[in-house]
């Protein structure tokens, strides 16, 4: 798996000549079950199209992320947690998982001050630009752009209008609830493994996919 930071990105768009991408964006902390029927989605939707995620590498000192791209904000306070405090996953690690989901190539945002302040709309507009979208896919509770204005359904009809198909894929329920980043965090907080695993669809602080590395807490 290729990865590529957003100044890269901008300068030089995606590496894959006349190809379409399959795209989906998120933070993707702990690639949990809901995250998983995301990238599937991207993966599977057409052979020739090349898979990208596109991600966020969070300022752990100002909270940046979160306050741009937060999928599920109310499920947060929901389960007595809080977004963008504590990694599921080192990045490191979430880089092996989705290259072994078959993702191609990783689009990493590093934030800035500028970028925190970017409307969600001018953010697609880029990723329009210099991506050569032919499929998107976003989970229904997604929300980016400074102050969270653009969510899913806009998302959907920004590239509607110019006939790009976009899925928006529902929550993934584990019970009555919808799996999330934040409350699997509250969950392993709790000492409730079981459920945290079953939400991962992984046994917590064990190898994933062969790979010999615990998930990182810390």
């Amino acid at each position: 798996m290729l990865v590529i930071d957003w100044a890269q990105f901008l300068e030089d768009g995606l590496p894959i000549g006349q190809n379409l991408s399959s795209m989906t964006v998120g933070v993707f902390d702990g690639v949990h079950r809901g995250h998983q029927a995301l990238l599937e989605r991207i993966v599977s939707h057409n052979a020739n199209y090349v898979p990208v995620v596109v991600t966020f590498k969070e300022n752990h000192k100002t909270g940046m992320v979160k306050n741009f791209s937060k999928e599920v904000h109310t499920a947060a306070r929901r389960h007595g947690g809080e977004l963008g405090i504590v990694d599921i996953l080192t990045f490191e690690r979430k880089t092996e998982i989705l290259a072994d989901m078959g993702v191609k190539i990783l689009l990493v945002v590093d934030f800035t001050e500028s970028f925190r302040h970017m409307r969600g709309i001018e953010f697609l507009e880029i990723l329009l630009k210099h991506a050569n979208i032919g499929f998107f896919a976003v989970g229904s509770n997604f929300r980016c752009g400074y102050q969270l204005d653009t969510g899913a359904v806009d998302i959907r009809d920004f590239f509607a209008s110019r006939n790009i198909p976009v899925e928006i894929v529902p929550e993934v329920m584990e019970g009555s609830l919808p799996i999330s980043s934040s409350r699997i965090r509250s969950c392993i907080a709790n000492g409730d493994i079981e459920l945290a695993e079953k939400m991962l669809g992984a046994q917590y602080g064990t190898e994933w996919s062969g790979v010999d590395e615990k998930i990182n807490m810390a």
